[in-house]
C-alpha cells in the first residue's frame, strides 16, 4: 500500500488569488481521506494536483515512491482520478473499462477476466454493451468506478462522485465504494460537499476552506471535539450554533444581558464563543437533565422533517436551530427554552478560534 504526502503544496491559476496555498497533509497508506468544505475551499484542485493533470505551482507531491514537484506536472498513472464525465461516449462501458489495461502488461484473457469481475462486483454486467448516454448516471458514476478498480492504481481519486445521483442510488454507491475500499486497501482520496459523505466515509477527514486546511482528523473526534471554531461551523448540516457569550461568576450570558445558565462556566475568559450542536439541544422541563446551558429561544419557524423537527429561532440577536425528536407542540413566533447538557457545550477563544 502507498501513502500520500503533501508539502507546502501551491497552485496559483494565472492572474489569480491561490486555489490552494501552502498545504501540508500526510494521508498514511491504506487510508480513505475525505476532503470537504465549502464551494472554491480547493478541494477539486488539490485532486487534480495530486492526479497531475494539473501543474504545481510550488511544493512537493510524493506517492509511495513517485514525487512530483513543482516544474513538473503530468500523469505517471499512480494516482487514477474517479471521473463518470471522462468515459469515452463512443465507446461501450466494457470498452472504456478495459481501454489500456494490456498496455499495463495484461493478457486479454486476463485483462477481460478483471473487467467482468469488477462488473459483476457493482451490478454493470447487462450494461456492458451499452455507451455511456444509453445507461443512467448511477451506471456511469459504477462504470468510473470499475474502470479505476480494474486498473489497480496506488491511489484513487473521487471528486463528487455521489452528486448527480437519487438518494437510494446514492446510498447504494457510498456503501458500495466504502466495501470496495475495504477489499482492495488502496489509498484513497475523496472530495465532497455533503457532511453525510464525509462523516460517513472518511478514515481521515481533512476540513478545507480557500485553499488551506481548517483541521484533519478522524471523523468522530473533529465532530464531537473540533479544535478549531470555523472547523466546527463547516462541518455540520444544520451547523453549529455558536454564540459569543461573557462569563462571570453567575455563569454565561449574551452581550446584551441574556442569561444562559449558571451550572457550568467552562472557562477562565471573560469572553467567549458558545457552540453547541442542533441534534444536542433539547426542550428543558422540570423532567429534563440538569442542563450546562439554557437557551431562551423565540421560534421563528418549525420545520418538519420526518422523525425530527428543525426549531429556527433567535437568542437575543442570534439565529439558533435545534433539531428535536419527536413532535414537540412548539409553534412559530412562540418561545421556548432549549438546554443542552454540559458534555455537549463547546468553548472557542475570541481571537484564535481555537478550543478552550
Amino acid at each position: 500500500m502507498t501513502g500520500i504526502v503533501l508539502t507546502d503544496v501551491t497552485r496559483i491559476h494565472r492572474g489569480g488569488a491561490p486555489a490552494v496555498a501552502n498545504l501540508s497533509l500526510e494521508i498514511p497508506a491504506g487510508a480513505f481521506c475525505v476532503l470537504t468544505g465549502p464551494a472554491g475551499s480547493g478541494k477539486s484542485t488539490l485532486l487534480r494536483l495530486i492526479a497531475g493533470v494539473e501543474p504545481l505551482t510550488a511544493g512537493v507531491i510524493e506517492i509511495g515512491d513517485a514525487v512530483r514537484q513543482s516544474w513538473r506536472a503530468g500523469r505517471d498513472d499512480v494516482a487514477e482520478l474517479v471521473d463518470p464525465q471522462s468515459l469515452r461516449p463512443r465507446r461501450t462501458l466494457y470498452d472504456n473499462m478495459s481501454h489500456g489495461l494490456t498496455t499495463h502488461g495484461l493478457s486479454r484473457k486476463d485483462a477481460q477476466e478483471r473487467v467482468l469481475r469488477a462488473a459483476d462486483d457493482l451490478a454493470l454486467a447487462p450494461a456492458l454493451a451499452r455507451r455511456p448516454a444509453q445507461v443512467s448516471a448511477g451506471e456511469r458514476s459504477r462504470a468510473a468506478l470499475a474502470r479505476a478498480f480494474t486498473r489497480r492504481p496506488r491511489a484513487l481519486l473521487f471528486d463528487e462522485p455521489l452528486a448527480n445521483l437519487e438518494p437510494r442510488e446514492r446510498l447504494a454507491l457510498r456503501r458500495r465504494i466504502r466495501e470496495l475500499h475495504r477489499a482492495s486497501g488502496v489509498t484513497t482520496v475523496y472530495a465532497t460537499h455533503d457532511v453525510a459523505d464525509a462523516l460517513a466515509l472518511a478514515d481521515l477527514l481533512v476540513v478545507m476552506e480557500n485553499g488551506a486546511v481548517v483541521e484533519a482528523g478522524p471523523p468522530a473526534e473533529l465532530y464531537d471535539r473540533p479544535r478549531r471554531r470555523r472547523a466546527a461551523e463547516l462541518l455540520g448540516a444544520p451547523p453549529m450554533n455558536i454564540l459569543p457569550v461573557r462569563a462571570n461568576q453567575t455563569g454565561l450570558s449574551l452581550e446584551d444581558g441574556t442569561h444562559l445558565g449558571g451550572a457550568s462556566v467552562m472557562t477562565t475568559a471573560v469572553y467567549a464563543y458558545l457552540g453547541v450542536r442542533p441534534e444536542r439541544l433539547f426542550v428543558l422541563d422540570d423532567a429534563s437533565p440538569q442542563p450546562g446551558a439554557k437557551l431562551p429561544v423565540t421560534v421563528e419557524e418549525v420545520e418538519a422533517a420526518g422523525a425530527d423537527v428543525y426549531v429556527h429561532g433567535r437568542v437575543g440577536a442570534h439565529p439558533v436551530t435545534a433539531r428535536l425528536t419527536g413532535r414537540p407542540e412548539i409553534g412559530p413566533d412562540g418561545r421556548v427554552v432549549l438546554g443542552a447538557r454540559r458534555e455537549h457545550l463547546h468553548m472557542f477563544d475570541v481571537e484564535s478560534g481555537e478550543r478552550l
